[in-house]
């Protein structure tokens, strides 16, 4: 009968192993993370709190870095333990736990505008890159050798740009954290590291060169021709339709870093009334699965977030979650014209009309005429003998009136008043006062 019981101390002294990332080579530490840059920095400014941030994957350097720079500095510096939403955006947030007066940020970044004037200095990655390797796969795609190729730099390669400079003197070098980045209509090697994938669309439409490719460095190292473009716009043009339908819409917070964060909330709030819709505002911290699930009221999320938030391609979850531009699209008068962009701030300043077509359409999805909803007929709630009854079950009052189990319920006057007494001691599988029978 073992199978059916297991001993209390098996539970309890059971040991978890954990997995550690690789940690980076002793030696290599301050060329990696520019412990003497990190200094300067600080001295010159004369900052007295300082937070360090660094993404999952660089933990493992952390506590060295953070020993360095504080027998450097003379004094306490802070590694922020979790970052509230994206590692990409500085975490103003967590630092203002401490107090700190400035930010060291490590690892890959979004270059979104920040809501905080925190000062901040951004440490990129430094992976390393066979240039004998991508100079065959060039010589290889173009026949003229990419002589008028540009090649794009990703953070975590930016510090070879001397010698992609030196292997490609004809060559057209550029950084993405350039100030001044065109790239319209011109033919595009892109070098990228981490986040590559959410990276690609982001210069595909902001940018709009003409051609672009991206460099695969494992197995057989290629460069690939990106064309995911409409595969990504025809799942826009899908979601559009979605919000169309939707009656009510939950806005899911996903950024406190991001500059104008809650002026766009505020405008997906303007542009959901416009359609006499229904909205929540959901705060939960990094979105998960889970999470959103316990909202089942909720038709369709929006996500205000970074422009490297890739929850957007993710089909797990239990009801779609959308960008501002697919909202901007679906119930903005006045989007005609607006190209599509995961970076809210491109049309933040755009018009909204106030003028909304009260006709019905056809739902491209289920066929059926839709409207807007007047939400002053039947949304008022009428009281029971034994509850409340929402005329309206579109909505959240509606929904949870609707449903047969609503939470739990204190009862207040139905139960007799009793003393506290003593429950039981022990754990789930063997409690003290039960005789073991199994033996």
């Amino acid at each position: 009968m073992s199978q059916f019981f297991t001993n209390e101390a098996v539970s309890l002294q059971r040991e978890i192993g954990s997995v550690a990332n690789a940690a980076t080579a002793p030696q290599l530490l301050d060329e990696v993370y520019e412990i003497g840059r990190c200094l300067e920095w600080v001295r010159s400014n004369d900052f007295k709190k300082v937070c360090l941030q660094f993404p999952d994957h660089l933990l493992a350097d952390s506590c060295e870095v953070a020993l360095r720079l504080e027998r450097g500095l003379k004094r306490t510096v802070y590694v922020l333990a979790d970052t509230a939403y994206e590692s990409c955006c500085v975490d103003y947030v967590a630092a203002a736990h401490v107090g700190a007066d400035a930010v060291i940020h490590f690892g890959p970044v979004c270059f979104s505008e920040t809501s905080a004037a925190v000062p901040h200095l951004k440490i990129y990655e430094k992976d390393a890159l066979d240039l004998d390797a991508f100079h065959r796969c060039l010589a290889e795609t173009f026949p003229n050798g990419g002589e008028n190729v540009v090649i794009l730099l990703d953070t975590s390669f930016v510090h070879l740009e001397g010698e992609f400079a030196a292997k490609f003197p004809r060559g057209t070098i550029k950084r993405i954290d350039s100030s001044d980045l065109s790239l319209e209509n011109t033919t595009t090697v892109f070098v990228g590291g981490r986040n590559q994938h959410r990276k690609l669309p982001n210069l595909k439409f902001s940018y709009k060169p003409e051609n672009l490719y991206y460099y695969r460095p494992e197995q057989a190292p290629s460069l690939i021709n990106y064309e995911q473009d409409e595969k990504v716009l025809r799942r826009r043009y899908f979601l559009i339709e979605k919000i169309k339908d939707s009656n009510t819409i939950g806005i899911v917070i996903g950024t406190l870093a991001v500059k104008n964060y809650l002026e766009a909330i505020e405008r997906i709030k303007k542009l959901i009334r416009l359609h006499k819709k229904k909205y929540y505002v959901v705060s939960v911290g990094k979105p998960t699965v889970a999470k959103l699930a316990n909202f089942p009221e909720i038709d369709i999320y929006v996500m205000v977030t970074c422009a490297l938030n890739d929850i957007y391609d993710n089909r797990d979850y239990y009801k779609p979650i959308v960008t501002m531009y697919d909202v901007e699209m679906a119930l903005n008068p006045s989007s005609e014209g607006l190209g599509f962009t995961y970076d809210y701030n491109d049309f933040l300043s755009r018009p909204i009309s106030e003028v909304v077509d009260n006709n019905g359409d056809v739902s491209l999805l289920t066929g059926k005429i839709r409207g807007n909803f007047d939400d002053t007929v039947g949304a008022e709630l009428v009281a029971k003998g034994e509850g409340v009854v929402a005329l309206n079950t579109a909505h959240g009052a509606g929904f949870l009136a609707a449903r047969s189990w609503k939470g739990l319920e204190r009862g207040l006057g139905e139960n007799e008043v009793k003393m506290a007494e003593e429950g039981r001691r022990g754990i789930a599988q063997h409690y003290s006062e039960e005789i073991n029978n199994f033996e």
